[in-house]
């Protein structure tokens, strides 16, 4: 358990700390911490609920053929379960490859944000432990949408795009933010419009196949996702306050589009909340990442008088999320609790 705390603690001190790095002490910092994240995150050892199913999923894809990968429900998370399973890196392997991405397209958007340390910080408890070491099929499409935010933000239209492509690869669901690119220049113009709407309908077409699969997954599923009412309710407390304190975020900030339509489909989804809760929890996970950076930024855009004692409520807010999921959660105690890797167990645990 010290593991996740101190992937907590150490960020936030560094936000805390008057102290700033050199433009090349701080690449040199954030290139050894992402190195690091990816080995605790990849080299994660029966961590995560879901570690059994991946199992399955490896098992099929190792008596499965090259042509079976273009006929699973996610193409690319297939493909890289078949080429670890040639390999004989197992699922550590393809644990170790969706943490790449996971991480890499993460840490752009992270230092992206005015405060990284405090939003990496925040980042940790749901965000990396949670999703990042139990949901990996959704952590590697999170990776390729964090760096479509950025894409986003910059009017890149086709980076967009395919970076939405790469991660409808490893997770289908998440075709939906095809759709953000209408507004991508700020108004409906024709071009992204035509072009929005021409690869959404080649998702469409794509997804076909999946939809029974998800409706029954999720739809239909009685049993209501663990924390997803939890969960839902941070998004859109963060949502709210974003709405709340919009005009001094439109001041100060040059993304402010970006996040009036993501907070826009937090408040939308709220609704699926209560009668679909795995589902929409599901699409919250890829909208996490917008959640972590309004915590961040709230210091900055509510009063001065207010700064200080926003700043420790958010810490305080996330410092008692992660240890109530840690010391209380049943699954936390079962897949996530202790810690293991690879590295000291050499795979005797996950096999």
């Amino acid at each position: 358990m010290l593991i996740y705390w101190a992937m907590f603690l150490l960020p936030i001190m560094a936000s805390l700390s008057p102290y700033r790095l050199d433009r090349t002490s701080r690449t040199i910092v954030v290139t050894l911490l992402s190195l690091m994240l990816i080995l605790i995150i990849g080299l994660r050892d029966h961590i995560g609920y879901d570690w059994n199913n991946y199992l399955a999923m490896l098992a099929r894809a190792e008596l499965g053929d090259f042509q079976s990968v273009f006929e699973s429900v996610e193409p690319g998370y297939a493909f890289t379960n078949w080429a670890s399973s040639r390999l004989g890196w197992n699922i550590y392997g393809v644990n170790f490859f969706c943490a790449i991405i996971f991480v890499g397209g993460l840490f752009p958007f992270l230092l992206r944000q005015p405060n990284f340390w405090r939003t990496l910080a925040f980042a940790v408890p749901v965000l990396i432990i949670v999703i990042g070491m139990g949901a990996t099929r959704q952590a590697a499409a999170i990776g390729f949408l964090a760096l479509a935010y950025n894409a986003f933000k910059d009017r890149k239209l086709v980076s967009y795009l395919v970076c939405v492509g790469l991660a409808v690869l490893f997770h289908r669901s998440s075709a939906v933010f095809f759709l953000p690119a209408w507004f991508i220049h700020g108004q409906l113009r024709l071009w992204p419009l035509v072009v929005g709407g021409l690869v959404f309908f080649a998702a469409s077409i794509f997804l076909r196949d999946a939809a029974s699969y998800y409706q029954t997954s999720y739809l239909n599923n009685d049993l209501e996702a663990g924390g997803a009412l939890p969960r839902a309710a941070v998004n859109i407390l963060a949502a709210g306050l974003f709405f709340v304190y919009r005009r001094r975020w439109l001041e100060r900030y040059d993304d402010g589009q970006l996040y009036t339509i993501m907070a826009g489909v937090i408040l939308l989804m709220t609704p699926a909340v209560l009668f679909a809760p795995a589902a929409a929890d599901r699409m919250g996970m890829y909208l996490l990442p917008i959640q972590i950076a309004i915590f961040a930024r709230l210091p900055s855009v509510v009063g001065s008088n207010l700064r200080g004692a926003v700043t420790a409520a958010s810490i305080a807010g996330f410092t008692l999320l992660l240890g109530i999921w840690l010391f209380f959660s049943p699954f936390a105690q079962a897949a996530w609790v202790p810690y293991q890797n690879y590295i000291w167990t050499g795979g005797v645990a996950g096999l």
